[in-house]
């Protein structure tokens, strides 16, 4: 990809595997703490949903990233990364017969199963500049 060029869809499933991939990874090496990390997937969604926010806006420039919160009566909050139309959930897999997703039409089953959602505009429960500063130095892939 050159500067300034726009990044296909596979040029972020590359990057959310990548991220993925580190995140099981640092379960068990701990190579970066963030909140609720050690329970990686459970009850990680927020910090790993900003994790992925700000690699993707640091990396390819991105404006259209959004953190989408779901509420439902059985799991009560959920947190996933929307880009355009596009879901990233890179905890999923935290619910029985889920894997994680990856660049799936937002047409799916989260929208569908947390009917009541917003837009989360919170972003201090991870520090951004420390992400940011690993991505860069290589010790968090993408």
């Amino acid at each position: 990809m050159t500067e300034g060029e726009q990044p296909t869809k596979a040029h972020l499933d590359r990057s959310a595997e990548a991220l993925l991939a580190f995140l099981e990874l640092n379960r068990q090496e701990r190579l970066f703490r963030y909140p609720l990390g050690s329970s990686y997937p459970a009850n990680s969604c927020e910090s790993v949903s900003l994790i992925l926010t700000f690699l993707l806006e640091a990396k390819y420039g991105l404006e259209n990233v959004r953190i989408i919160k779901g509420t439902d009566r059985r799991h009560g909050h959920h947190l996933w990364v929307m880009v355009g139309d596009l879901i990233y959930d890179l905890t999923s897999h935290q619910f029985p017969g889920r894997g994680p997703i990856i660049g799936a039409l937002a047409d799916g089953f989260l929208l569908d199963e947390y009917p009541d959602w917003s837009v989360e505009t919170g972003r201090n429960f991870v520090d951004r500049d420390e992400v940011i500063a690993l991505y860069r130095a290589g010790v968090i892939p993408f």
